[in-house]
């Protein structure tokens, strides 16, 4: 895993704060007991949202859920919009190693290792209807820090092209980074309209992800890239 997803996890994951690029107050050092209770309030959102419009949910709903008072879920969260946050970004970070399992060298071309990339992703997000509402619904809460959903971007593009030019020398593509944030966009672009238009991302729609993609990016490189 790359040193900047590693920094992502342990923003999320350490006890004094939920993770500073989600919620806008720090948090004091948590017992077991408050980790637990941080837990329940996201697992039982998580829960709420499977059914429901997540702009619909308020903390109320999700402290209710949780069996935990209100007064003390402000301890863990601000408001529900920071539950949601923090869920969205945990839905990054299992989508990321999810995806940073498939290995290049498993298939021929790298058109087949980025058409698996595209389908796992499918997968992933339809495994988790949260997931796909947190990502592609309407109304869904953003980071206060608007340069965050970017560096996340980055950050899943570095992964896949790390990969690529670990098995294949692409040297001679200066601007590989760049031309894979727009790839990044497209499936993003017609991931959404799949969700907006079927509530899920359909096989159908991911086939044409993939070639939408693999039609992009040859133009700018050759079907068999050389080894290193």
């Amino acid at each position: 895993m790359t040193e900047r997803s590693s920094d992502l996890i342990k923003d999320v994951l350490v006890d004094s704060e939920l993770a500073k690029n989600i919620v806008p107050n720090k948090f004091k050092h948590t017992s077991k007991q408050g980790r637990a209770r941080r837990q329940k309030l996201l697992m039982a959102a998580k829960k709420l949202s499977e059914t429901r419009d997540i702009q619909d949910i308020s903390l109320a709903d999700v402290c209710e859920k949780a069996g935990i008072p209100r007064a003390s879920a402000y301890h863990f969260f601000p408001n529900v919009e920071s539950i949601f946050l923090a869920l969205r970004f945990l839905s990054y970070i299992e989508t990321f190693k999810a995806l940073e399992k498939i290995e290049v060298h498993d298939f021929k071309r790298w058109e087949d290792y980025l058409a698996q990339v595209i389908r796992q992703s499918g997968q992933v997000f339809n495994n988790d209807v949260t997931k796909n509402k947190l990502m592609y619904g309407a109304n869904t809460p953003e980071f206060q820090d608007h340069d965050y959903d970017e560096r996340i971007d980055i950050n899943m593009v570095g992964m896949i092209v790390g990969k690529l030019s670990d098995y294949y020398d692409m040297s001679s593509f200066e601007d590989i980074d760049d031309l894979f944030l727009i790839v990044y966009g497209i499936i993003h672009s017609i991931f959404a309209l799949s969700f907006k238009q079927f509530d899920e991302i359909t096989a159908e729609m991911c086939e044409e992800t993939i070639k939408a993609s693999v039609a992009y990016l040859r133009c700018y490189l050759p079907e068999h890239l050389p080894r290193r």
